[in-house]
């Protein structure tokens, strides 16, 4: 557990209370306005306390734009005052409560667990209007928010296309990361607006792209560790322990993708397929079998098809026929 050691996170009970007795006061909505009306804090309460609720609660509270944590409800009280503590917030014991005392209601559950939640917070009595809602699914839309527009609430999508692989350690890179936003309702502008003061980067996409969008997401990073690995069995077949395999692959496969990023697909795309060396190509898929094969396949096909853009002019009808002849062997 994250913990100064020095501190307890404060406690906040469906009476209403704060910490030991200190009545919450706040407004409604949830929003502060100073007098000449130019500054706004929005209030963020985070229903969820794992990896993905903990950082982007402290990326947001350390962040050039004003946020307030009012702080984390989750099923695992445990849990709850971990990200209390790490982001100098609280522990709101019912989800009614919290959802009163924010502005910004962030989902930060699994996926299954979204629409039970806002069911939950749907069936309160508590008024809803003007408030946001967010969830980070990947593959989810903001449409899981059924009924959002009836109740006057702006129903968002937030992913970041980074991999939140720690929980108190993440936030320091989630400013170099892409985050999509899908939503609707009137404070959607409003929204990404401080998100993009707040240092991140934002790229709007439609809630009917969320599905391809994840696919996208899933094969540069899940299906890659697949191919990583497809490369070090090869290895290993060849005499290579793990680790060097490994050592022997990261200068190869930093390189390939420093070149994509700097110069695309097409400029960056090098070896046998871009050639059409038919001789190399067949070579690689008999010392391969059953999916194995197919995968490179597959893959050499859709190289063909860079390969082709890179180089109008090169012959590759002998490279097409033999792929294709050997999806039956």
């Amino acid at each position: 557990m994250h913990n100064c050691g020095m501190c307890e996170p404060l406690f906040v009970t469906v009476s209403g209370r704060i910490g030991w007795g200190v009545r919450y006061t706040g407004n409604s909505r949830g929003i502060e306005k100073e007098e000449d009306g130019k500054r706004v804090i929005m209030r963020i309460g985070f229903i969820g306390a794992g990896k993905v609720g903990c950082s982007l609660g402290k990326y947001l509270k350390e962040s050039a734009g004003d946020w307030q944590i009012v702080g984390y409800y989750s099923r695992s009280t445990a849990s709850a005052k971990e990200a209390a503590v790490f982001t100098d917030s609280r522990v709101i014991d019912q989800v009614e409560l919290l959802a009163q005392m924010a502005d910004v209601i962030f989902v930060t559950t699994p996926d299954g667990v979204i629409k039970e939640i806002w069911e939950t917070l749907r069936g309160c009595d508590i008024l809803l209007e003007d408030k946001i809602i967010v969830h980070c699914s990947g593959l989810l839309a903001s449409t899981v928010f059924t009924g959002a527009d009836e109740c006057g609430v702006t129903a968002v999508s937030l992913h970041p296309l980074y991999a939140v692989s720690d929980k108190y350690h993440s936030y320091e890179s989630l400013a170099n990361a892409h985050f999509t936003l899908e939503g609707s309702g009137e404070r959607l502008e409003e929204f990404q607006q401080l998100l993009t003061v707040s240092g991140l980067t934002i790229q709007q996409i439609d809630a009917a792209s969320k599905a391809a969008y994840h696919a996208a997401a899933s094969i540069s990073s899940n299906l890659m560790v697949g191919l990583a690995e497809l490369a070090i069995e090869r290895l290993l077949d060849c005499g290579f322990d793990r680790e060097h395999a490994r050592m022997a692959l990261r200068p190869l496969m930093q390189g390939n993708l420093d070149a994509i990023m700097e110069k695309d697909t097409t400029d960056a795309l090098t070896g046998p397929a871009e050639r059409a060396d038919v001789e190399t190509v067949n070579a690689h898929l008999h010392t391969l079998s059953g999916e194995d094969r197919e995968i490179y396949r597959l893959l050499t096909k859709k190289v063909v098809a860079i390969a082709k853009q890179k180089n109008p002019e090169r012959d590759y009808s002998a490279l097409d026929a033999s792929l294709e002849q050997a999806k039956d062997v």
